[in-house]
């Protein structure tokens, strides 16, 4: 086999990951980069705090000094390179010049394509649950970030692929980009010999989408967490005297004011933002608020939000659809969740009976009437939350807090299920539920619907459990030919 038809590379390296800090301070090699995913911030900040909190406690069990400084030393080596494998992410990007196109994941994996085996560039999102860095499966390289590649490189021939243990034979590939349409246009000035123009376009900012949260807002919003974090740590483990504690605590709560205040005029300016874009009084002030929080932080408050907002719905008759939006069928009670609620509620109340007032009974006792809240919120959800048709779209909803919303111009077609199909299809996706029927939207044009932790992919098929589709189908088909009228 010549060369031009071998892909080289690597596997997981401790020697790059201990280089990735340096290499994310200095400039990048030669060539033009595309970024795979979003900084590591989050990352970094967990391991670091979570480094001081081990080797406090491994400090305060050990009593011989050796020992003490040979596990400092050891937590200290171990932090930096599991910093420098988050940094790595960063650090490592894609990068197209030379000739040569490198496929990177951090630290973990990297593979060297010849622009010559490339043939064609497009941008398709998939979604996998493909649990290796990078994997070779039926000839297709797929090298994905949380499961989602949008980026797929087709080769002239297939080509053998060498890069530590992933070997095999491949005729495509598929990688994460941050931007795709950047990323497209950089590969394809490579492929054309114009790597001047590449190097400028990828150089170039991608447009800002209304009410897209800014850079430092999104590394800033972590700044708030960590501080408080590490004055919990100081006073906590006794390691400073409360006097030089006490002025610690001064100039972190001044630093948490100074945080306020900054995330005051963001979240103002995130707010206006989004109502310059179109968005409603309502959902401005919820974005403009969800965005202030770290992401996983965000969800976590979504979701307790969600459970309190549904049950007030709730014992009020109240619905999330609109004046003029018209359900699609009915969701009945779910039984299951209802009677679990009340086994808690009952567990709860019983045990501060039974067992008296304490401390750790009240604590039992929250944890048991939250959980029935909790519980309670999905019995009731499909109720609070249902299916309807608006004046020009379908907002489908399900769980606490997710829904899509599909335009009326995008289906083509809607045909109505008496048995639903429950395989899995890249292009299709079926609305979490059940019921004995479903309602299939067939789209003349992709639309993005929510995948696994946030991600978003195009499909053309959605799949729509109701307990009487043929009347959602009705109702569908009635509204666009009034619409057409």
């Amino acid at each position: 086999m010549s060369d031009t038809k071998l892909i080289t590379g690597g596997g997981a390296s401790i020697g790059a990951a201990a280089r990735a800090p340096w290499k994310a301070l200095g400039r990048g090699e030669g060539g033009a980069a595309i970024p795979s995913q979003d900084g590591s911030a989050v990352g970094v900040g967990v391991i670091l705090f979570l480094s001081a909190v081990e080797i406090v406690l491994v400090d305060l069990m050990l009593s011989a000094p050796w020992a003490r400084v040979v596990a400092l030393a050891a937590g200290l080596a171990a932090a930096y390179l599991m910093t420098g494998f988050a940094v790595a992410l960063r650090a490592y990007p894609h990068r197209v010049g030379g000739g040569v196109l490198t496929v990177s994941y951090g630290a973990s994996f990297h593979a060297r394509v010849p622009l010559s085996l490339i043939e064609e560039v497009v941008v398709r999102r998939t979604v996998s649950d493909q649990q290796r860095t990078a994997a070779i499966n039926e000839g297709v390289l797929s090298v994905p970030v949380m499961s989602t590649t949008n980026l797929v490189l087709k080769l002239h021939e297939p080509a053998r692929l060498e890069a530590g243990k992933t070997v095999g034979e491949v005729r495509e590939i598929r990688i994460h980009v941050t931007d795709p349409a950047a990323a497209v246009t950089s590969i394809r000035n490579a492929l054309e010999g114009n790597e001047q123009a590449q190097e400028q376009e990828t150089a170039r900012p991608p447009a800002k989408a209304p009410g897209q949260v800014p850079t430092w807002l999104r590394r800033l919003r972590w700044a708030g967490l960590l501080v408080l974090l590490i004055e919990i740590v100081l006073v906590t483990t006794g390691l400073l005297d409360w006097r030089i504690a006490a002025g610690i605590l001064v100039v972190t709560e001044g630093t948490l004011s100074v945080l306020g205040l900054v995330f005051g005029v963001a979240f103002i300016s995130q707010y206006r933002g989004l109502r310059r874009a179109g968005l409603g009084r309502r959902a401005a002030l919820g974005e403009a608020f969800y965005s202030l929080m770290p992401p996983p932080i965000a969800e976590m408050v979504r979701h307790e939000v969600s459970v309190w907002g549904i049950l007030a719905r709730a014992v009020t008759f109240r619905t999330q659809a609109g004046p003029r939006d018209t359900p699609l069928g009915r969701v009945g009670f779910a039984w299951q969740s209802g009677a679990l609620a009340v086994l808690l509620a009952a567990g709860g109340v019983s045990l501060l009976t039974l067992a008296g007032v304490s401390a750790l009974t009240i604590a039992g006792t929250i944890a048991l009437l939250y959980a029935a809240a909790a519980a309670a919120a999905f019995a009731v959800a499909g109720r609070v939350r249902p299916h309807t048709l608006g004046r020009d779209d379908v907002v489908l909803r399900w769980g606490l807090h997710h829904s899509t919303r599909i335009p009326l111009t995008a289906v083509s077609r809607v045909r109505a299920a008496e048995q639903p199909d429950h395989r899995p299809a890249e292009d299709a996706f079926r609305v979490p539920g059940r019921a004995s029927g479903a309602l299939e939207l067939h789209l003349g044009e992709p639309v993005e619907v929510p995948a696994r932790m946030g991600v978003l992919r195009p499909v053309t098929t959605i799949v729509v459990p109701l307990a009487d589709p043929a009347a959602a189908h009705a109702l569908i088909e009635a509204h666009q030919v009034e619409e057409a009228q």
